[in-house]
């Protein structure tokens, strides 16, 4: 993480390696001017994923100055990331307590929701229970020079499957996959119409870097436009494995593989998060097993959607009372609106709205992160819930695991619907 001061406003600039992506919130703490040495070198190694010195650091600081918030903050990222969760609870739960009208304080409110742990406040309030990653890291991936199916294997495919995930942040539903038989995990991306992997992750597969001219280029949310290569390679995640996959390798790195809809278009599937599974179940032998039992099940909870031109899943969801259709995307951590969509809401930015900087594939996004009084999809209502906002115009915005992440639900692709429970 790498801040910055751009004309008295702090801000801060998250450079997203695997570890980093998976980080709760994107920090955007006060930066002294005279910033005692261990702090900073402290952020040096935490920005070089050397955890164990990083938080022999901070803790350095907050022995010499025991009421540091920032160093306080920076050691408790540092300890979930080391995945020692008791100690960074404990980090987080001192700034809440003794710090709560901090910068460090507020941010650490926030990685407690999404850790979902508790803590006592001043007057001894809870601090709230709902799940909240920073906006300002969500980015969608968007089209190429042409969409492409999954290929022509999926005759041989399993009727059903079941696969594992990690949910290590709260945010991310990571699932393990191999490129050629060489290991990687995937972020499951609803959002994503392609299955993509950086050149950073090709080298770790054992593969070059493809030759002749980019086969097209994709833009993110950021809206910087990179070059991609299509490469043929067997892709297999838990017990499904596809040959001659259509893969899109991006000139870009530091973002994580995305699992894009068109490995798993063939199934209709429920996440778990309960279970940690995400369950398939192929769109023919879903047909079949609804026709036996009489069709859907239908309910309160099932929420309509619509299909972009690309594969993205659109549904109307109420944002303070108004309907806005959203982008329904599992490898989004938050949600994110532009301005525009401020003013079609009617939407004010508060002025002590958060300000952060997040990297993904479409580039450095510059977010507002606040909360609105309510959003609601079907069945699903939260309050008090924390958006992010950016100036850059984009399409519909994106509904992410912040909203839904506690939810089950199944993408019922046959009946165009989304089921959801709690």
């Amino acid at each position: 993480m790498i801040q910055k001061r751009e004309n008295g406003t702090l801000r801060s600039v998250t450079k997203f390696g695997k570890a980093a992506l998976f980080a709760v919130a994107v920090v955007s703490l006060l930066s002294p001017a005279a910033q005692a040495d261990p702090f900073a070198e402290g952020v040096e190694f935490y920005q070089k994923r050397n955890f164990s010195r990083a938080a022999g650091c901070f803790e350095t600081v907050l022995v010499r100055s025991p009421e540091q918030t920032n160093a306080m903050y920076y050691a408790g990222l540092t300890y979930q990331q080391m995945g020692n969760t008791p100690k960074a609870l404990e980090f987080y739960n001192k700034l809440v307590t003794r710090y709560p009208n901090s910068q460090a304080g507020r941010l650490a409110q926030q990685a407690l929701r999404a850790l979902g742990g508790g803590a006592q406040r001043g007057g001894g309030g809870s601090s709230g229970a709902g799940s909240y990653s920073s906006a300002s890291s969500v980015r969608s991936y968007s089209g190429s020079s042409s969409a492409s199916s999954g290929g022509d294997d999926e005759a041989g495919l399993p009727p059903q499957a079941r696969l594992n995930f990690k949910n290590e942040d709260g945010q991310h539903i990571v699932v393990a996959g191999q490129v050629n038989g060489r290991a990687l995990d995937f972020v499951f991306d609803t959002g994503c119409d392609q299955t993509v992997i950086g050149m950073d992750d090709l080298a770790r597969c054992g593969l070059s870097k493809p030759s002749g001219p980019p086969s097209g280029k994709s833009i993110g949310i950021g809206n910087a436009v990179t070059d991609n290569w299509r490469i043929s390679v067997t892709l297999r995640v838990g017990g499904i494995e596809r040959r001659n996959f259509p893969l899109l390798v991006s000139d870009r790195t530091g973002v994580p593989p995305l699992l894009g809809r068109n490995f798993y278009s063939p199934y209709q599937f429920t996440i778990d998060k309960t279970g940690g599974t995400i369950n398939l179940v192929k769109n023919v032998t879903a047909t079949a097993q609804a026709g036996r039992h009489g069709g859907y099940v239908s309910g309160s909870s099932g929420v309509p959607f619509r299909k972009l031109k690309g594969g993205g899943i659109l549904v109307t969801a109420e944002v303070n009372g108004r309907p806005i259709e959203m982008l329904f995307d599992t490898g989004a951590q938050g949600c994110l609106f532009s301005s525009h969509h401020m003013k079609q809401l009617g939407i004010t930015i508060p002025d002590d709205a958060v300000d952060s900087v997040g990297r993904g594939v479409g580039g450095s996004t510059h977010t507002k992160n606040f909360p609105i009084s309510r959003i609601r999809l079907g069945s699903v209502e939260k309050s008090n819930f924390v958006i992010g906002v950016t100036e850059i115009p984009f399409g519909e915005p994106l509904l992410g695991q912040s909203f839904f992440g506690d939810c089950q639900y199944t993408i019922d692709d046959q009946a165009s619907v989304i089921r959801i429970r709690r």
